[in-house]
C-alpha cells in the first residue's frame, strides 16, 4: 500500500496542491475533487493528512476542506474494488513491469511505474496471506475466536477499528476481511461489521497528526472521525438486511466485501453532504479558535 501510494503521490506532486486549491471553492466541488484525488492516491488517510496540513497553513478554508473529506471516503473504495479481482496469479508480471519501468522510464514516469510495482506487491501479498492463513482453520482456539466475531457484531466493529488503526488503511483491513470471507471463516454480516470498524480506525493517523496543529486543522480530523461514526451508527442496526441486499449483487465473497465497503462510504458521505453547514458550525463550537 505504501509503495503504491508513494509512487502515485510523487507522480502527481507537481499538480496536486494546485488542483486542491482550485477545486474546493464550493462543498460540491470539494466533494468531487476529494473523490478524484483519493482515487489517484489510493488512500483517504493521505488526502486527510494533506488537508489537515493545508488548513493549518491557511492554504484552504476550513469549511471548504470538509467536502474533500467526504469525497475521500468514496475515492478510497477504488482500492478494494481492485482487490476483489482474482489478479494474484498475475502479480509477478505486474510487479516486474513496474520494476522495469522504474529503472528505464524518464524521471517523472518512474514514479508511476513504482506505483504499478506496488500494486503487484499488494496482489502478491494478499494471495500469499490467503495461502498462509488457510492451515490455521484447524486450530480450535482460532475457530472459537472467529466464531465469537460472528456472534457479536459490536466485537467485529472493534476489531475492524483496531486493525485499521494499526495498518493505517481501511482498504488493507477490508482486504483481510475478504480473505476471511473467501475461506468461509466469517459470514457477510461479520464482514460488514469489520468494514464499519475499519472506516473509524482509518481516522486514527489524521487525529494524531492534528494534535499539535491549529484548531481549524483539528476540526478536519474530528470531522473525519464523526463522519465515519455517523455512518456506523446509521447502518449498524441494519447489518442483517444490508447483508441480504448485497447478496443480490453476486455470490463472490470478495466482491460482496468490496461492495459493502463501497456502498457504506457512498451512502454515508451522500447523506452527510447536505449537512456540511451544520457540521461546520458544530465543529467551531467544539473546537473554537484560540
Amino acid at each position: 500500500m505504501y509503495t503504491l501510494r508513494k509512487g502515485l503521490e510523487l507522480f502527481a506532486a507537481s499538480k496536486l496542491t494546485q488542483i486542491l486549491q482550485e477545486m474546493t471553492a464550493t462543498p460540491a466541488r470539494g466533494f468531487l475533487s476529494g473523490m478524484l484525488v483519493t482515487a489517484l492516491l489510493q488512500s483517504s488517510t493521505a488526502l486527510t493528512l494533506m488537508t489537515v496540513s493545508f488548513v493549518d497553513a491557511r492554504l484552504l478554508p476550513f469549511e471548504n476542506a470538509l467536502g474533500l473529506i467526504l469525497g475521500s471516503n468514496i475515492g478510497t473504495t477504488i482500492t478494494t474494488q481492485l482487490l476483489a479481482f482474482p489478479l494474484g496469479q498475475f502479480s509477478p508480471l505486474i510487479f516486474g513491469s513496474g520494476a522495469l519501468g522504474f529503472l528505464f522510464l524518464p524521471y517523472r514516469w518512474r514514479f508511476l511505474a513504482l506505483a504499478i510495482s506496488g500494486l503487484g506487491l499488494l496482489f502478491f501479498a494478499l494471495n500469499f496471506l490467503q495461502h498462509a492463513l488457510a492451515p490455521l482453520i484447524d486450530n480450535a482456539s482460532i475457530q472459537n475466536y472467529i466464531q465469537s466475531i460472528g456472534n457479536n457484531h459490536f466485537k467485529g466493529v472493534l476489531i475492524g477499528t483496531l486493525l485499521s488503526a494499526l495498518l493505517h488503511s481501511s482498504s488493507a483491513t477490508t482486504g483481510l476481511a475478504m480473505i476471511l470471507s473467501q475461506e468461509g471463516w466469517i459470514n457477510l454480516t461479520s464482514v460488514l461489521a469489520i468494514i464499519f470498524g475499519a472506516n473509524i480506525g482509518t481516522c486514527f493517523t489524521a487525529v494524531l497528526a492534528s494534535i499539535t496543529n491549529s484548531p481549524a486543522a483539528q476540526r478536519i480530523a474530528l470531522f473525519h472521525v464523526l463522519l465515519n461514526i455517523f455512518g456506523v451508527v446509521l447502518f449498524f442496526p441494519f447489518l442483517e438486511q444490508i447483508a441480504r441486499l448485497l447478496e443480490f449483487f453476486g455470490d463472490n465473497p470478495a466482491r460482496q466485501a468490496a461492495n459493502a465497503h463501497t456502498f457504506f462510504n457512498i451512502f454515508s458521505s451522500l447523506l452527510a453532504l447536505p449537512l456540511l453547514p451544520q457540521a461546520a458550525r458544530l465543529l467551531k463550537k467544539l473546537l473554537p479558535q484560540d
